[in-house]
């Protein structure tokens, strides 16, 4: 669901420990050149199971929020951390850009990258520089801040993926981060992530004076998950903006453009998601793939208004879905390879999806799809949809047997 920028050295190794069926992960941090970096705090910051759906929000985990400092050598080590599960490590070092290693299985293997020198930088002009504090103006560190996009002078907005823009930033003890832009710039869309906070999305001007920002905890979502009365565990819940918005001219935002949250189902069907943002009306399913075997959820509307407030949406059921078949055919009568897919997407191509094999013959088959419309797209190589490049639109609201998708080759220019 979120693109990281891979940047540090990182030697993972595991064994298992005297606690039980607790294991120690411990790794070693380098620079470009291969050299240890003594000092550089490692942080685990999100986690996950290695199968089914995760029932804690990603920095939920008691494992979430350890800290180990690199010896001489660059070593570091966490012990009796869950062997169950897997673990996103932020490595953070004063005069090298902060950086991701994803999906750490310390049961398994290594990975490896190297923290990237930063330079100073003395134009303002090029840097935001905030401070981020709870409701009480407390500074909070370890928060992690995210550019989504910058206002260059010359080009106006680009967002997501820009190049000559760092990556992400860390709070240090007093919550001061920095953030540069390659040249001059009016500002910077910044994604704000704090533990046990609601996520936030603010435009910083680029100065030399720090902006406070303020997090907060947010509201919690609660319910229960159920098929024919009886509770449902092992599922998935999806949430999602009603209005997803977007980030628009002069970094101002439209909408909600938060990504949709995914949370498990436990043993007797209930779900928690804590830190939602507030005020904001919202979208609540049953996933698609988790949920296709029993059936489907419709969308239920829900809101948060304020910080601390418990939202229980109550008995979320599983109703009759529709199943949807289709076929694929290549314009230039070529043979279907093996291995291709086809997706569909309640909504828009930011929602809830499933996805399925498209077999020799060009079949494919969605089940457990709630009334409602879709984007449909087809992920076969070296072809593109006739009539959209991108995904087709279609509503559902009954089975459906028949439906054609015709691709042509893709034109190298």
């Amino acid at each position: 669901m979120r693109s990281r920028f891979l940047a540090a050295a990182l030697t993972v190794a595991a064994s298992v420990s005297l606690a039980g069926d607790r294991v120690t992960l411990t790794g070693k941090v380098t620079d470009t050149l291969g050299n240890p970096l003594e000092d550089a705090t490692v942080m685990i910051y999100h986690a996950g199971v290695k199968r089914g759906y995760s029932t804690y929000c990603p920095s939920c985990y008691a494992d979430c929020g350890k800290r180990a400092v690199t010896n001489r050598g660059g070593s570091f080590t966490f012990k009796s951390v869950d062997p169950n599960l897997w673990f996103e490590l932020l490595v953070v070092r004063n005069g090298y850009m902060a950086a991701f290693v994803e999906r750490v299985d310390p049961a398994r293997g290594s990975a490896t990258a190297a923290l990237v020198p930063r330079a100073a930088v003395d134009d303002a002009a090029r840097v935001v520089r905030g401070r981020v504090v709870d409701t009480h103006g407390r500074p909070l560190r370890d928060v992690v801040v995210l550019p989504q996009g910058v206002e260059t002078v010359s080009a106006g907005c680009i967002y997501f993926t820009t190049n000559g823009l760092e990556p992400v930033a860390v709070t240090n003890a007093k919550g001061e981060f920095e953030l540069a832009y390659k040249e001059k710039a009016k500002g910077i869309m910044l994604r704000v992530e704090a533990r046990g906070m609601a996520t936030r999305f603010i435009a910083v001007p680029t100065g030399a004076e720090p902006k406070n920002i303020t997090v907060s905890e947010g509201a919690v979502i609660r319910g229960r998950l159920v098929h024919r009365g009886k509770p449902v565990a092992g599922a998935e819940i999806g949430l999602i903006a009603q209005d997803t918005g977007a980030f628009g001219m002069h970094l101002k935002i439209t909408g909600n453009p938060y990504p949709e949250v995914r949370i498990g189902t436990l043993a007797d069907g209930s779900f928690v998601i804590p830190n939602v943002p507030v005020p904001i009306e919202w979208y609540l399913y049953g996933t698609m793939e988790s949920t296709a075997a029993q059936g489907a959820t419709e969308r239920q509307k829900c809101a948060t208004r304020r910080d601390s407030e418990i939202v229980d949406v109550g008995d979320v059921q599983i109703l009759q879905g529709h199943r949807f078949r289709g076929k694929v055919t290549l314009s230039d009568g070529a043979s279907m390879a093996d291995g291709m897919q086809a997706t569909i997407c309640f909504g828009d191509l930011r929602g809830d999806s499933q996805t399925a094999p498209i077999d020799l013959q060009g079949r494919f088959e969605f089940s457990g799809l709630p009334t409602g419309t879709y984007a449909i797209f087809t992920s076969v190589k070296g072809y593109r949809m006739r009539a959209n490049p991108r995904a087709i639109e279609t509503t559902i609201d009954r089975d459906i047997g028949d439906f054609e998708i015709m691709l042509d080759p893709v034109v190298r220019q």
